[in-house]
């Protein structure tokens, strides 16, 4: 048998450990289109188990003007957020309607969110309480300015116990680094999108997501939010 010599024995380790690079490459490709780049969200107990969950949004700020619908079309879109990606097939969300007629019905005066749970009509297992600190869409002193900040304290509450499963300060600004500049019109059709941006963030708290989809920069933004 011939004998490697140095040289020849580095070749050899340099291309068995190319190889095995290549393959555990390979393997992490498979991975990732297997199970996408999603990770787990910070909140996980709504994966198990059988639940009936209602999501409610409300307003504590002090700009009845700015926030006007927000905490409804807030609520609703949460709650479809959840029903779409939360991955647990025994998870129900209570429909939006139910919730809505709830605070119809007590002119939307309630001392807690656990008092809406427990009601007959909703029934729930937990309750997800969004409390609106702070809204805006637009720039102060500068009307055609747009950037939106939604400050919002998220709540889940175990309706069989009255335990506090979270509570948690959330700040959301977007654009998140500079506000854009669109003229007479633009905040029409901005807002609906950042209450959308506001529902998504508050939704990842609960579900598998994309961390890069929720880490957007200023250009993508710009282009999202252009008028068509």
């Amino acid at each position: 048998m011939k004998r490697i010599g140095k040289l020849g024995l580095l070749g050899l380790l340099i291309f068995s450990t190319s190889m095995l690079s290549g393959c555990q490459q390979a393997l992490l490709t498979a991975l990732v289109l297997v199970n996408g780049t999603d990770v787990k969200p910070k909140h996980d107990f709504l994966l198990k188990g059988e639940k009936r969950v209602a999501v409610v949004c409300r307003s504590m700020a002090s700009n009845p003007y700015d926030v006007q619908n927000a905490p409804r079309e807030i609520s609703r879109q949460v709650s479809k957020l959840i029903d779409l990606n939360v991955r647990n097939k025994k998870l129900k969300v209570v429909e939006p309607a139910k919730v809505e007629t709830w605070l119809d019905n007590c002119n939307n005066d309630f001392d807690n969110f656990l008092e809406i749970g427990r009601d007959k009509t909703i029934n729930a297992d937990i309750v997800i309480g969004i409390e609106i600190q702070g809204f805006q869409t637009r720039v102060p002193h500068s009307p055609y300015m747009v950037q939106g900040k939604c400050q919002v304290n998220v709540k889940a509450i175990d309706c069989s116990n009255g335990e506090v499963l979270v509570s948690e300060e959330v700040m959301i600004i977007d654009p998140p680094n500079l506000p854009m500049d669109g003229g007479p019109g633009l905040e029409a059709s901005f807002r609906p999108r950042f209450i959308q941006v506001v529902a998504e963030q508050i939704a990842i708290l609960f579900h598998h997501h994309d961390p890069n989809k929720s880490k957007r920069i200023d250009a993508d933004n710009l282009d999202m939010h252009r008028l068509q």
